[in-house]
């Protein structure tokens, strides 16, 4: 790692001071396996369900059979598997063994699950077999690949392939297996950005990190209650949902129920009511299907949801009254990044208005910075460095390492302030920012703006080139359903806004689509729309100019 570039950890709280040599695994699991919280479930999924004793014995088979195929003690093993069970089973099989844990989104295409099974040097790949057909076992592509390893399908059929089967693998182990410390300060997982500007790029976690993403994350909510349920919608191959859906139920003994498939209103709604989930994580997009959802409130039994929390990408204002407002649920803005993996903020802490990020959880951190690298004023927009249980390291990419990590502190690639209450905003990422007539437009106020209109289902406003403004504000727009794109909709929603709004915020064009681009957790792909129109001016130049020439 370059020389200047390493980041500054802080493990300043108590309950941070963890042992020199420790093992993930049991850290989490050892303290469910007394009396008779051994046989309370921990894990639901589908119409399956784990419980404490019948997880540490699959993870201890799993593991076993891994380390007889010669997994060890930093080797890193990538995981292509869904939100299920055997997603769970893997990670701390392979804690347990203190390899390093490389999950990937199982929609990531051929070529980058190749790049990333060869930047790590991956020893082996376990995953769904639904999801195999992509990745064949070939050492000439992947050199320092062993063995690939199936979850479900026809293991006779796969087995031709090269691919070994999970299920048989379980069936042969050892239901007791030792665990393998490892030092508190050495490499455990490897988690993969979503990859919106090429190639993802990975970021690497220390084993004390991994443990301090659960204990930090207790404070997200107003206290963890021995009744709780939680569940979610995110990736357990992010780390939202790895902290959040995998390790915290197991630190807190409560269970969690995994959502499998499609995120779907409807099966979020049933889960809620059947497994009285009281604790509910997810993503703007995810919010906003569900507040699309009609009546949704009256037609099941949500009394049970206590709090949501939502992350990846800021929740708009207007999303968060009305969810707070139909639901009765306190909705929380968390930020936290797979460059981080611990949560930064939690709204829980203060009583911000809506839409806030609330205020830094314990443990970190955090400075607002200027161009200049000086501390910016309350009210101030400026980059968000940060300092804690977590930090950025990228994996194997010194350039990338030395733009994020200055004098220790991380920086995001955020752009934030601190009201005079205390509290902090996201505005945007720092290549998001909107430059028209000298002005710096925020994306996120003339999105939130919009998403008042009736009409709206969601928004995503971007700086659009412009020959003289250098960019104008331009918003795409899906409707809800009932509402038919027209020129006059598009010039009722600028009336709308303008009531709203300073007139250089005012979309000077809007656009409906069917769909917005998105990566896999949800977010918004704001970079497919900036391309899409920097192109369209790139083939509108020839016209530009030929009729400049002809003007008389």
């Amino acid at each position: 790692m370059p020389a200047g570039a390493l980041p500054a950890f802080r493990l300043s709280q108590p309950e941070l001071q963890f042992p020199g040599t420790l093992n993930i695994t049991d850290h989490f699991l050892e303290p469910n396996l007394v009396g008779a919280q051994a046989d309370r479930i921990a894990y639901h999924s589908g119409e399956r369900s784990l419980t404490y004793r019948e997880l540490n014995e699959a993870v201890n088979r799993l593991g076993n059979g891994l380390r007889d195929l010669g997994v060890g003690k930093g080797d890193r093993v990538v995981l292509r598997i869904p939100n299920c069970l055997e997603f769970v089973v893997c990670a701390l099989a392979l804690h347990r063994l203190a390899a390093v844990v490389v999950p990937t989104n199982v929609l990531l295409l051929e070529r980058t699950v190749s790049h990333i099974l060869n930047t790590t040097e991956a020893k082996c790949l376990i995953a769904s077999a639904e999801f195999l057909d992509g990745v064949e076992f070939d050492k000439s592509r992947h050199p320092a690949l062993r063995h690939h390893i199936a979850v479900g399908g026809d293991a006779a059929g796969l087995a031709r392939r090269g691919y070994l089967s999970y299920e048989a693998l379980l069936r042969a182990g050892s239901a007791r297996l030792e665990s393998v410390k490892q030092r508190r300060d050495e490499l455990a997982t490897v988690f993969f950005t979503s990859g919106t500007t090429g190639l993802p790029k990975g970021c690497m976690h220390l084993a004390f990190t991994v443990l301090a993403g659960a204990h930090v994350d207790l404070h997200m909510f107003d206290g963890i209650r021995a009744s709780d349920v939680v569940s979610g919608t995110p990736p357990l191959a992010f780390t939202f949902g790895y902290g959040h859906l995998l390790l915290l139920p197991l630190l807190c003994g409560i269970p969690c129920v995994l959502i499998e498939g499609r995120m779907e209103p409807e099966k979020i709604f049933k889960a809620v009511e059947k497994h009285r989930i009281s604790l509910f994580h997810s993503v703007p997009s995810a919010y906003t299907q569900m507040l699309n959802a009609p009546g949704a409130e009256k037609r099941y039994d949500l009394r049970s949801l206590r709090a949501t929390l939502s992350a990846s990408a800021p929740m708009l204002p207007t999303a968060f009254r009305e969810w707070e407002a139909r639901f009765g649920t306190r909705m929380t803005n968390g930020m936290g990044s797979s460059e981080s993996f611990v949560s930064v903020f939690s709204r829980w802490l203060a009583d911000p208005q809506p839409g806030s990020m609330g205020v830094p959880l314990p443990g970190w951190e955090v400075r607002i910075l200027d161009e200049q690298g000086r501390d910016c004023a309350r009210d101030v927009v400026g980059r968000l460095a940060l300092r804690g249980p977590g930090a950025t390291m990228y994996w194997r990419d010194p350039e990338k390492q030395a733009e994020a990590v200055t004098g220790g502190w991380s920086l995001t690639g955020d752009l934030v302030y601190q009201d005079g209450d205390g509290c902090y905003w996201h505005v945007c990422r720092n290549d998001d920012v909107i430059k028209s007539r000298g002005y710096r437009i925020s994306p996120g106020e003339v999105e939130d703006a919009l998403l008042a209109h009736g009409a709206v289902y969601e928004p995503a406003v971007i700086g659009a080139p412009d020959p003289v403004q250098g960019q104008k504000v331009k918003a795409f727009i899906t409707l809800k359903d009932g509402h038919m794109p027209s020129s006059k909709l598009a010039d009722e929603m600028r009336q709308f806004v303008r009531a709203r709004l300073s007139a250089f915020q005012i979309p000077a064009e809007i656009e409906f689509i069917d769909a917005m681009p998105k990566t896999e957790t949800g977010k918004i792909r704001r970079r497919d729309l900036k391309e899409l129109e920097e192109r369209r001016a790139r083939e509108a130049q020839p016209e530009t100019a030929d009729a400049a020439k002809d003007a008389p």
